[in-house]
């Protein structure tokens, strides 16, 4: 095999394994989240990390704010009625040690013997490789509903991730 296919080779490997990484970060915040697991949600965020979950909040900064968050009496009564986080599929860029994920986030919430979807949510995640490899740099959520914030979120995301494709 030339070393040029070696190469690409590689590359392909590498890209696939960060994706496979990134895939399973973001899909441990939910059912951490659930289950109560605060210190374990924390951690996959950057130390400077930030947690913008709602355009009129103030974030959640580090993985110490995002642990302080879960055990607020707010989701610790959410969880303890049965709430679900649900996360959509990726769409993932990676860029080098930096990368940039989207995707659905939903909310389901029990009532009586039902379970109702509650929210949902356009999610950025933007990522970055650490020696103890990926976590979470930035997380903004935004609800889709009528103030549009989830459309802006995912049009300024795909635009940017994709500048120069087919209909962009």
């Amino acid at each position: 095999m030339p070393d040029r296919d070696l190469t690409a080779l590689t590359a392909r490997v590498r890209r696939l394994e960060d994706e496979s990484a990134i895939t399973r970060l973001i899909m441990s915040y939910g059912p951490a989240a659930d289950a109560g697991l605060t210190a374990f949600a924390g951690q996959l965020w950057t130390e400077d990390g930030e947690y913008d979950w709602d355009a009129n909040g103030t974030p959640h900064h580090g993985g110490a704010g995002v642990d302080a968050m879960l055990q607020s009496d707010g989701h610790q009564n959410l969880i303890a009625a049965g709430v679900a986080h649900f996360a959509g599929p990726l769409l993932i860029d990676v860029d080098g040690d930096a990368a940039t994920a989207l995707n659905y986030s939903l909310i389901m919430r029990r009532d009586g013997g039902r379970f109702y979807l509650w929210r949902v949510s356009a999610v950025r995640w933007d990522l970055v490789r650490l020696d103890t490899g990926w976590r979470v740099q930035r997380r903004t959520n935004r609800l889709l509903d009528e103030t549009g914030a989830g459309r802006e979120l995912f049009c300024h995301s795909l635009t940017e991730l994709f500048a120069g494709a087919a209909g962009t």
